[in-house]
């Protein structure tokens, strides 16, 4: 265990506690960049970037895995901002992941977190920015900002969903929905989390869920709730919402995926 999550467990600063910490961070960065993937959390880090900071720039990287909700609502934020927007389509090497990690039924959450930072920390160093921005809701051992070159605000450390929401909507005038009833963005998500359950009985995502419980973003029940993994008739509606916008070969991955499923004892059970 690292030296940063020994201090928080030892101490959990309050929600207020690290909102301050966050305002403060950002008031002393006269230019970010912020790091936008369309989902609920990035876009209210966005908002809150914009309503503090006086220059803002938004970098989204195409992992190929994007809802087309989640670029809908990019289009329409960037629209609405009119700030500097990039985007870095950079697919082949997060297919790759994708297929190995599904194939394994193994989380690519991880390395591909690890490969998005690594493009917006190389761009902001190039930007010259003050800071990143993110919208990871839960601190480095207690602190909000991550200390690196530039330092990484972790902006939405302290605040509840609805606090998130309500800057969503204030900013860009945009709700967000959920996909199979967990991430906002991400097509592969929902096929990861299937397949992992399948594998071995629980939700990789439950170590962070719990660490959300101990900070009070979501209760105990939510969090069961959330663990739930997503039926097969989830999956198979999530890839018709989006075979027409994804790369071919995400598709064909999705789709063994799919067919896996359907093919055992589990796949029947949840699987109407």
């Amino acid at each position: 265990m690292c030296r940063a999550c020994r201090r928080q467990i030892r101490h959990i600063p309050s929600r207020k506690e690290l909102r301050e910490k966050v305002r403060k961070a950002l008031e002393n960065s006269e230019k970010v960049l912020v790091a936008v993937s369309g989902g609920l959390d990035s876009l209210a880090a966005l908002g809150l970037a914009l309503r503090i900071c006086d220059e803002v720039v938004a970098l989204t990287v195409d992992t190929g895995a994007l809802h087309p909700e989640a670029w809908r609502r990019i289009i329409l934020a960037r629209r609405m901002s009119g700030i500097e927007w990039e985007i870095i389509g950079d697919q082949k090497p997060f297919l790759k992941l994708f297929e190995e990690r599904l194939t394994r039924a193994e989380s690519p959450c991880g390395p591909c977190s690890r490969m998005i930072t690594r493009r917006y920390e190389r761009r902001a160093r190039e930007l010259g920015v003050d800071a990143i921005v993110t919208g990871h809701e839960l601190p480095h051992g207690t602190s909000p900002v991550v200390p690196k070159d530039p330092p990484v605000i972790r902006a939405m450390c302290g605040m509840t969903e609805n606090e998130r929401r309500e800057i969503v909507e204030e900013e860009f005038g945009l709700t967000v929905d959920k996909i199979s009833g967990y991430t906002s963005n991400c097509i592969v998500l929902p096929f990861a989390l299937k397949l992992f359950y399948m594998k071995y009985g629980y939700s990789f995502e439950a170590p962070r869920l719990a660490a959300m419980v101990r900070y009070g973003y979501i209760s105990r029940e939510d969090m069961e709730q959330i663990m739930t993994p997503p039926t097969l008739s989830d999956l198979k509606e999530l890839l018709r919402e989006c075979e027409e916008w994804i790369p071919e070969s995400l598709k064909q991955m999705l789709q063994k995926v799919i067919n896996k499923i359907s093919n055992s004892d589990l796949g029947r059970e949840n699987g109407d």
